[in-house]
């Protein structure tokens, strides 16, 4: 089953997001597990959490967390990194409890070490997090090439993925980011290539969710700017294409598309319904 979400707002209690994606009828759902403009981590309520979890058992809706973006585990500077890896030990803590397998990570900046440096601290930071905690995964977000970041291309990923050396390294691709990397997913062959270079370089194995969002500017312009789906430069095409691969078939894919006067969330999920259905039939989207 293909299963189509969003990013929710825990806004008045975590439980508020599992309870607006079963009454708009989603699949599955991500939210942030604290605060996103915050180190602080808030300990999540018992009772809330037990909310959270029957609702997504009852409904069989899969939730995924982000971690804050202020974490980043590419950086050089000392407290920065030692602040990184406590938050991806409280995010997964706190996910252990909701019941989210699946923790997604921007993997970061170098801020200037450059890429090779950027690359083991990266893997050492997140290595670290994953051998003092258990249970849910971290999944790793490719970048979309804006100036010393790291992991913009999938040969990096499954170096970092080698260094960490743990199952509970895996990968979350986000369509915005691979295609202002340089990866073309608007047409069909674009997407055929980019998915055979993920499977030899990471492998389809190692992937734990996907970020649907169109993009904004061309082909590898580096810029992180997402934009509604079809109505950007991936295209409907190009989403057909990718929901077609065969990979993706039992796939989570949430989508991140901003709010303005070109659409929202329900225009954005009426279209990837849309063309999603259109590739794979209603029977196999949730």
């Amino acid at each position: 089953m293909l299963r189509l979400g969003f990013h929710l707002s825990i806004s008045g209690g975590v439980a508020n997001a599992p309870a607006a994606a079963e009454r708009e009828g989603y699949g599955a759902f991500q939210i942030f597990a604290s605060n996103p403009r915050s180190w602080k981590h808030s300990p999540i309520d018992e009772e809330e959490a037990e909310r959270f979890k029957e609702i997504i058992k009852s409904r069989g809706i899969v939730p995924f967390a982000h971690v804050p973006y202020l974490c980043n585990p590419s950086s050089s500077d000392s407290l920065i990194n030692k602040k990184s890896t406590g938050m991806l030990i409280a995010n997964i803590e706190s996910c252990n409890k909701l019941g989210i397998n699946g923790v997604v990570v921007h993997i970061g900046s170098h801020t200037g070490s450059g890429e090779n440096t950027g690359v083991k601290t990266a893997a050492n930071t997140i290595r670290n997090a994953l051998e003092n905690t258990e249970g849910a995964s971290l999944l790793l977000e490719n970048s979309s090439g804006y100036r010393n970041s790291v992991g913009s291309k999938f040969g990096q990923i499954a170096e970092i993925l080698d260094k960490i050396d743990s199952d509970r390294a895996k990968v979350c691709l986000d369509t915005c980011h691979a295609f202002a990397a340089g990866y073309d997913l608007s047409s069909g062959a674009g997407v055929g290539e980019a998915c055979d270079q993920f499977e030899s370089s990471i492998g389809f194995g190692r992937l734990g969710v996907v970020h649907l969002n169109d993009a904004k500017y061309p082909l590898g312009s580096g810029l992180d700017r997402h934009w509604h789906i079809g109505k950007g430069y991936i295209g409907a095409a190009g989403f057909k294409a990718f929901f077609k691969q065969k990979q993706f078939r039992e796939m989570s894919f949430i989508m991140e598309t901003p709010v303005n006067k070109e659409g929202d969330a329900d225009t954005n999920m009426r279209e990837a319904r849309r063309i999603a259905i259109s590739a794979v039939g209603e029977k196999n989207v949730y």
